[in-house]
């Protein structure tokens, strides 16, 4: 067997090895926590939309996972519309959503998974004509992790609805967000 055939041999195996997954996070259900906290605002008459939903310069909207690979948070599409998708069902599922409600514009300020302490980051700012100013909301979700990259990245993805559920709970139960409607 000559040089080249047993170099091939050896670089299959490494190839393969060195080959990347991707970890994608199922679609967004809405949280009974959430659609109950909203309710009272639906019962004020209060209705909003969410008319932009961007990520700030600078925030990484595609993270990766050890070096196994991207996590997918929004099944295919941007992690910005996947996190808007699922305020707007938030707000359907509470009868708060109206097209002709006051419409939110949230500003993604910080999104970060630690998949070694197993943890999602969320931050985002919230702003309305009714609110220019707006407020700040920062959410820390944690979650069992693995040693196992295959694993850990697995749960990242999975986690990722809850910590978006979590973040979402903590916009809609802040005190400021019945201001800005």
């Amino acid at each position: 067997m000559g040089v080249f055939s047993k170099l091939a041999i050896a670089a299959v195996p490494l190839w393969l090895l060195a080959a990347c997954d991707t970890s994608v996070t199922p679609t967004y259900q809405t949280s009974p926590q959430n659609t109950i906290a909203l309710q009272s605002v639906a019962a004020t008459g209060k209705r909003a939309n969410v008319h932009t939903f961007v990520a700030a310069e600078g925030v990484n909207t595609a993270p990766t996972c050890r070096l196994a690979g991207p996590i997918d948070v929004g099944g295919g599409q941007p992690a910005a519309q996947a996190l808007k998708d699922a305020i707007t069902a938030e707000l359907l599922a509470a009868g708060v959503y109206s097209d002709r409600g006051t419409p939110l514009t949230i500003t993604l300020t910080d999104m970060k998974v630690d998949t070694f302490s197993g943890y999602w980051n969320l931050a985002a700012t919230v702003q309305s004509s009714k609110l220019p100013k707006g407020f700040k909301v920062s959410t820390r979700y944690d979650y069992k992790t693995s040693f196992s990259a295959a694993a850990a990245c697995q749960n990242a993805a999975v986690a990722f609805n809850r910590a978006a559920a979590s973040f979402i709970h903590d916009i809609v139960t802040n005190p400021s967000f019945r201001s800005a409607l």
